[in-house]
């Protein structure tokens, strides 16, 4: 069959030399000979190729893999649900966490997913599916005045680094970064640096503007920022604020510090992908809870007035396998959550995950 199909797409001349021959004998009729094999050739690839009643390629028998048996549109609309690679995790009545969740986990982390889960009981196999690694329980020795400091400052230039380029870049970056100091890298040796030292790490001049600034202003004793207190007192909407403030940093960087830095437990993104394609999947098999979310918006004025604005990823004519929702529906969902709306949007970053044979590990 290999052969017939290979035939099939090989020029007419090639063709009647495989078929027919180089002989005298072969010369004769060569061309209506070869145009009525190549013909009886091409119908039965195409046949071959077809899909069956099942919706699969009627291919010769063997191993399939995802190279060769190419689904059709029937089959791709029955995609397995994300939530499927959690279906054989069973939620017991009274939503006990796992032992060894439980003890890899922060306690307020672990206060903030028992919370997510009083709210919807559902999420239980998602969430514990794996483990949040960001929250691990680690028995790191407790930062506290310019070490704290510091660490806020560095966790910033790092995100800096990081944008617009690749994760292993981003890594060599900033190790190339570290090495320019003889002891840990700070806001005040930064600035005793040339230019041209930071730029031969590989930062680009518009990079070497953001990391001067941030490192400016956590040098000056003035600065909220560089005052311990502030992180202790401020609000989420707050720190956003302040942290805006730098160069370089927009609002979601700012969000993703008071995550992954601070630990913030209310932090949460709904103009983030991740989090409109997670919410997306988790309404889609939940229409009662969609119904109730739609309901809520258009009973309060402000919000309804709110769905007049085009929703951030709407796209005409995307091939996406999700439907985004609207702002407001994402952030109306959201505030039932409060004040643990990180773990659940950390849940709906799990559910947004693309590469499902990591979920089946």
């Amino acid at each position: 069959m290999a052969r017939t199909r290979s035939a099939a797409l090989l020029p007419a001349k090639t063709t009647a030399a495989i078929v027919l021959g180089t002989g005298a004998r072969a010369r004769v009729n060569t061309t209506e000979k070869v145009k009525k094999v190549v013909k009886k050739q091409r119908k039965a690839a195409v046949a071959d190729t077809e899909p069956t009643s099942e919706g699969t390629p009627a291919l010769e028998a063997g191993p399939q893999d995802a190279f060769t048996a190419v689904p059709s549109a029937s089959a791709r609309k029955t995609k397995p649900h994300i939530e499927s690679f959690f279906a054989h995790i069973a939620t017991p009545p009274d939503l006990r966490l796992p032992t060894e969740f439980l003890e890899f986990h922060t306690p307020e982390f672990i206060r903030g997913v028992e919370h997510v889960l009083s709210v919807d009981a559902s999420l239980y196999p998602a969430v514990v599916h794996d483990n949040f690694r960001s929250f691990e329980r680690v028995a790191d020795a407790p930062r506290d005045g310019a070490s704290l400091i510091n660490h806020y400052w560095f966790s910033l230039i790092t995100s800096v680094l990081s944008q617009q380029i690749s994760g292993h870049a981003a890594k060599a970056i900033r190790t190339r970064f570290e090495l320019l100091f003889a002891d840990i890298p700070t806001p005040e040796a930064t600035l005793k640096l040339l230019s041209e030292t930071l730029k031969a790490v590989g930062l680009s001049t518009m990079k070497l503007k953001y990391v001067l600034h941030i490192s400016e202003t956590f040098a000056r004793g003035d600065s909220a920022l560089s005052q311990p207190e502030f992180y202790q007192n401020a609000s989420t909407q707050e720190l956003i604020k302040e942290l805006t403030q730098l160069k370089g940093v927009g609002e979601w960087s700012a969000r993703m510090f008071c995550l992954f830095t601070l630990k913030n437990m209310d932090v949460f993104a709904h103009d983030d992908l991740g989090v409109a394609r997670g919410i997306a999947r988790y309404f889609e098999v939940r229409p009662e809870i969609l119904a109730e979310t739609k309901q809520g918006v258009h009973v309060d004025e402000q919000r309804k007035a709110g769905l007049r604005k085009k929703t951030k990823f709407a796209v005409t004519g995307s091939k996406r396998d999700w439907t985004p929702l609207h702002d407001e529906y994402v952030k109306f969902l959201a505030q039932k959550l409060l004040p643990y709306r990180l773990v659940f949007m950390l849940v709906m970053w799990r559910l947004s995950a693309t590469n499902t044979e990591v979920l089946q590990k």
